[in-house]
């Protein structure tokens, strides 16, 4: 599934930085320029366990809407590339959830 894959890194790298800082706060500001809502990242996090743990079409379809929040909320985010951003938003919406 390539909505997980692509959103996974930029999840991973995001979440790989908060666990080595005392602040999330201060990571996700550092990391983004505060442009980056924590609640869609845990959002995100909670929809993937749960499709990890139940791969069902209603699971799947969370993950996604999930996954298209969280890579909204990184739009306006200076280290990311435009082009990168709007592939993986392409890939997400683009998920079919019924296979």
């Amino acid at each position: 599934m390539k909505i997980v894959s692509k959103s996974l890194v930029i999840l991973g790298l995001s979440i790989g930085t908060l666990l080595t800082s005392c602040s999330e706060e201060e990571i996700l500001e550092d990391l983004t320029g505060g442009c980056i809502a924590i609640n869609a990242i845990e959002n995100y996090s909670a929809a993937l366990d749960r499709y990890g743990n139940d791969p069902s079409v209603e699971n799947c379809e969370s993950l996604k809407a999930a996954s298209i929040a969280y890579l909204s909320a990184l739009d306006d985010c200076p280290l990311i590339e435009d082009a990168d951003l709007e592939e993986a938003l392409r890939d997400a919406s683009e998920t079919n959830c019924e296979d």
